[in-house]
């Protein structure tokens, strides 16, 4: 088990008497794994999206918005077991990182996981919009197309930004030993 994944009766998120849940730990486990597919989706979108300026296929069109909504769709169940990462997860003062609610508290000691938590929401809010406009470009309408590549280069860059914040705190010096 994750040296931070630690039960909630051991100094975790719970009250004495809970364990943490065998489900937690593997939503938890799993997050890493499953923020690929939207932040690949979102970056062949952006590719499509710039094409899209130079070139005006259907296909093309069709890709674009194909992947848009799949990036929304995918990024959902990446939503909850972000949630379930950050309540089983302790910031170096051994507090969790969720005291309650969803939301990564603010505190110094939390910077780096708030940061990848408000990049990643911020994302999937702009991924909605960009599903939305997959929707209406499937439906046959044509939305603007600098609009589409703005939109999608942000959401673009708002994950692999967020993705990398996440990854530094994964796979980094404090948690994972080799690195040390």
């Amino acid at each position: 088990m994750d040296p931070f994944l630690r039960p909630a009766g051991k100094g975790g998120h719970g009250s004495d008497d809970k364990e943490e849940t065998p489900v937690l730990q593997f939503l938890a486990q799993n997050h890493s794994a499953m923020t690929h597919l939207p932040t690949a989706s979102a970056v062949l979108a952006a590719a499509a999206a710039i094409a899209l300026l130079f070139v005006s296929r259907k296909e093309l069109s069709w890709f674009c918005a194909v992947l848009c909504i799949t990036a929304f769709v995918t990024v959902l169940p990446t939503l909850v077991t972000g949630i379930a990462a950050a309540k089983g997860r302790f910031n170096e003062e051994g507090k969790p990182f969720i005291q309650g609610g969803f939301i990564v508290e603010n505190i110094p000691a939390n910077a780096q996981i708030r940061r990848h938590q408000i990049l990643g929401i911020s994302g999937t809010v702009v991924a909605a919009f960009l599903a939305w406009f997959g929707v209406a470009s499937l439906r046959g309408r044509s939305p603007n197309r600098y609009l589409l590549v703005l939109l999608t280069v942000l959401l673009a860059i708002l994950w692999a930004v967020g993705g990398h914040i996440g990854g530094q705190e994964l796979w980094g010096p404090a948690t994972f030993p080799a690195f040390g």
